[in-house]
């Protein structure tokens, strides 16, 4: 492991979108720009912004068009994980970075203790990675095209 990715800060968000497409969408339509990884537990995204006040703002914005569902969000800063649930876009209690990693899939787990850059993810999960990185519009035929795909799967 190279210093080089622990010096590295990272904001990411873990949702319960099963759809990595879906998840860039919804960032770029909240111009949350950054990438998302379609994992087993969920698509996760990472955010460009490593500013103070990003990962809330971005947590707050996925959660409320979750709604029912939490997700979780992450920061790894200077070295130190720190971990907060949020609802319906309402931040929630801060998790033991331990226990809230545990059960995570391991592009996660790498990416969060400075194992792996999100590029380095990337290169390995191509087919799994989606940018976020798209303008308003263009995120909001994206989602109109993935609706209307879902609904021709539920009537067929």
């Amino acid at each position: 492991m190279s210093e080089k990715h622990l010096e590295r800060d990272t904001v990411a968000l873990l949702t319960p979108v099963p759809n990595g497409k879906v998840l860039a969408a919804l960032c770029a339509l909240n111009k949350i720009r950054g990438q998302v990884i379609e994992t087993s537990a969920g698509a996760f995204a990472v955010i460009e912004d490593t500013s103070d006040g990003s990962t809330d703002a971005a947590a707050q914005a996925v959660s409320a068009f979750v709604k029912d569902r939490p997700i979780v969000a992450m920061e790894r800063r200077s070295g130190q994980i720190t971990i907060h649930q949020w609802l319906a876009g309402t931040k929630g209690a801060k998790l033991a970075p331990g226990l809230a990693l545990d059960q995570a899939p391991g592009a996660i787990m790498t990416l969060m203790m400075g194992t792996q850059t999100i590029e380095e993810l990337a290169a390995t999960h191509e087919d799994k990675v989606y940018s976020a990185n798209m303008g308003r519009f263009a995120a909001f035929r994206e989602l109109r095209k993935l609706a209307k795909a879902a609904r021709r799967l539920d009537r067929g």
